[in-house]
């Protein structure tokens, strides 16, 4: 069992006025997807952010502040960051966690190896063309949210059980595009306001 120590640590300094936890760079999970019902059925139960955020695996957060004031910007980089990309044939074929402490536990769909790779090279890319999105300082880690568990071991391993019965076996999907996430206010869901194809 593959198990994460996570920290909050980084995340709570103060954010310089150009980033904001209001914006992100981000792969979703299209609600074209086949797989979308099934994997907000899970969240809808379990994701305490599940009403804020679309299932996704965030490339850049926090990201620019007010990036909708300054797409154009925006899209040149990401254009020019991602113009030898192709779409990535996304695996998620298992569930894995982040341990925040005994007794709470993020549990996410964890990409297969070559998946985890091209999200991590594709990270890089963005990440080189926006050096200034670098308040967080961890390790990149791609991963698709489906809940939280609280209570402990016990609590933790019968979570992911119900998630992988509901979820697994999970065919590939792909990864075709990237996006441009903003919200209003903390509490506020976050809408789509520009997406960038993976075109190769």
């Amino acid at each position: 069992m593959l198990i994460s120590t996570f920290t909050t640590r980084a995340m709570k300094n103060a954010l310089p006025s150009h980033l904001s936890h209001q914006a992100a760079l981000a792969v979703i999970l299209h609600e074209s997807s086949p797989h979308y019902d099934g994997v907000q059925r899970v969240r809808a139960a379990h994701d305490k952010a599940f009403q804020r955020w679309p299932p996704h695996i965030n490339l850049l957060y926090p990201f620019l502040n007010a990036p909708s004031e300054q797409l154009p910007m925006i899209a040149e980089r990401v254009q020019r960051a991602v113009a030898n990309v192709a779409p990535i044939d996304g695996g998620f074929a298992s569930l894995s966690q982040f341990q925040h402490s005994a007794r709470r536990a993020t549990v996410f769909l964890a990409p297969d190896a070559s998946t985890h790779d091209a999200l991590v090279s594709l990270q890089a890319k963005l990440q080189a063309a926006f050096p200034e999105c670098d308040h967080d300082k961890r390790a990149f880690a791609p991963h698709l949210t489906l809940g939280q568990a609280e209570g402990g071991v016990a609590a933790t391993a019968a979570l992911r059980s119900a998630m992988e019965t509901q979820l697994l076996p999970l065919p590939p999907w792909a990864i075709a595009s990237i996006v441009v996430l903003e919200r209003n206010g903390r509490d506020d869901p976050f809408r789509v306001v520009y997406e960038v194809p993976l075109r190769g």
